[in-house]
């Protein structure tokens, strides 16, 4: 997720920390709105939280690269390209079942 109001959306021109398949990055406020016209009740934030260099790094099972690769080297509080580092929230939402009991 990105900061930023209910309009927030970040829109990589081509890719996102080296993704080519990162089309679109809504802020919270966004995505929550876009739950609620997919008619979603009950939408609440319930964690906020950058992702770590420590939780996402190389092992020794795992040698490829990791988001110290995709971040800038002089600021990881960036991307390589320029856009924000990654930021994750949790979403919790119900989607609200039509009645179909009409008389």
């Amino acid at each position: 997720m990105i900061d930023g109001d209910e309009n927030a959306v970040l829109v990589p021109q081509d890719r996102y920390g080296k993704m080519n398949n990162v089309w679109f990055i809504p802020s919270v406020a966004a995505l929550m709105l876009w739950l609620k016209k997919c008619e979603f009740i009950d939408i609440r934030c319930v964690d906020i939280d950058i992702t770590s260099l420590a939780e996402q790094r190389s092992t020794h099972w795992m040698k490829n690269e990791s988001l110290v690769d995709y971040l800038d080297p002089n600021d990881v509080s960036l991307t390589v390209e320029g856009y924000p580092a990654p930021k994750r929230a949790i979403i919790i939402a119900t989607k609200n079942q039509p009645n179909h009991n009409l008389v």
